[in-house]
């Protein structure tokens, strides 16, 4: 019988993941759920924004991203439409070089599940003034 191998964390539960605050959002708490060393050509991030939490205008340079809201609600921002209140259910789809920005207005918090293609880059994150 072959030798058990040993293989990379496949199986984790949440608290196992480190949790940041990306740039440019307040009351923010991430937690990676598919990195850029997993190879899938994604990134997918747990994101949760406290009331009263936002993600400050900003794009991404190279990437897509898609979220989808779980729980909570936001006034979204997508370049220079108006601000569009957000629930449950939600998709948003954010295409590389647009402007966004998200405030969180319910009394819970704002839970989402966020996809970027390819996985973001650290200078792939760009802050704006409004």
């Amino acid at each position: 019988m072959p030798e058990p191998q040993s293989t990379p964390l496949l199986i984790e539960t949440l608290s196992d993941l480190p949790a940041y605050s990306p740039p440019a959002h307040s009351g923010t708490v991430n937690r990676r759920l598919l990195g850029r060393e997993f190879g899938a050509g994604c990134e997918m991030i747990l994101g949760r924004i406290e009331p009263g939490g936002q993600a400050s205008p900003h794009f991404h340079r190279n990437e897509a991203q898609i979220v989808y809201i779980l729980k909570g609600e936001a006034l979204v921002r997508l370049g220079e439409e108006g601000e569009r209140r957000c629930g449950p259910g939600t998709v948003i789809r954010i295409p590389p070089g647009l402007v966004h920005e998200v405030k969180v207005v319910s009394q819970e918090v704002l839970e989402v599940i966020v996809l970027y293609a390819p996985p973001l880059a650290g200078e792939g994150f760009i802050e704006v003034g409004r």
